[in-house]
């Protein structure tokens, strides 16, 4: 008996210990990765940086009201996660990003600036935000996260249903006016 009373204590502490270590991974996988920032001035951000690690994103999944790659973006999640990867304070919401920055003109744009539309379904109110890839040739590029057919973070042009809901350009990246201000001097 005594015997029997010492295998049923081994066998509860090595179920315990195995219990305890079940839910410790557990535990931690349910922590979100820490990926870690550089400290960096937002005066020398380049565009180029910000278009790569944007571009490091593509394929990821639309989520609304998520604002992590691990889980997914929506469009305004994916434009704040890019910018505060550079440390630049900006907002979560894309109705909010017409407050910040400076206003650019569309044929101005560059890469790196901010794209904002109309919602599709309020015409009136801003409701889709992304970031200018490319403006060559009267040719825009914007890299976003859609909940369209790509669904997900996606290159887009700027075909006429984006011309009809554009609302304005917004510049972040200093680095922006000074290429805009040599075009000018040639």
């Amino acid at each position: 008996m005594r015997k029997n009373l010492s295998a049923l204590i081994i066998l509860l502490c090595l179920a315990t210990a195995w219990c305890s270590m079940a839910y410790a991974k557990k535990h931690n996988r349910s922590h979100k990765v820490k990926i870690s920032r550089p400290v960096l001035d937002t005066n020398s951000t380049s565009a180029d940086s910000l278009i790569h690690f944007a571009e490091s994103l593509l394929g990821v999944h639309y989520r609304p009201a998520t604002s992590d790659p691990l889980r997914g973006f929506d469009c305004s999640g994916f434009v704040s996660y890019v910018f505060k990867n550079f440390n630049f304070n900006v907002p979560r919401s894309s109705c909010e990003f017409i407050n910040v920055g400076e206003k650019v003109r569309l044929e101005d744009a560059r890469p790196g600036d901010i794209i904002l539309f109309t919602s599709p379904t309020h015409h009136h109110r801003i409701g889709h935000v992304g970031i200018v890839y490319s403006n060559t040739n009267d040719d825009l590029k914007f890299i976003h996260s859609t909940s369209g057919k790509e669904y997900g973070v996606t290159i887009t042009s700027m075909d006429e249903n984006y011309k009809r809901r554009f609302v304005q350009i917004i510049r972040l990246l200093k680095q922006n006016d000074e290429v805009l201000a040599e075009v000018g001097d040639k």
